[in-house]
């Protein structure tokens, strides 16, 4: 693999670990396990309240998506080494034999 696809396969397997990791914090906050897990009693007053009447929602969803489409976009276009295998063909030899 070259260079450039080695990094391309990490940074896109970062990309994508954001997204997953991000989905299964919010499926275990969902059903709130994580509230026995991490410790939320010293937060400021903008974590606990939002900034103020009528806060809007979080961008992380939005920022978590873009990161697994960036990843998998990165993912697929990593092209792995090839290794190349030729077929010699003698003359004596019908070509519909080869094929089989």
């Amino acid at each position: 693999m070259k260079e450039i696809e080695k990094i391309k396969f990490i940074c896109g397997l970062t990309l994508v670990s954001f997204a997953i990791l991000g989905g299964l914090i919010f499926y275990l906050e969902s059903f709130k396990i994580l509230k026995e897990i991490l410790n939320d009693y010293d937060l400021s007053y903008i974590f606990r309240q939002g900034s103020g009447a009528g806060s809007g929602a979080s961008h992380t969803p939005i920022f978590l998506g873009l990161c697994g489409l960036a990843g998998a976009y990165l993912l697929a276009s990593v092209r792995p080494s090839k290794t190349e295998t030729k077929i010699e063909v003698s003359p004596e030899q019908p070509t519909s034999q080869i094929l089989k």
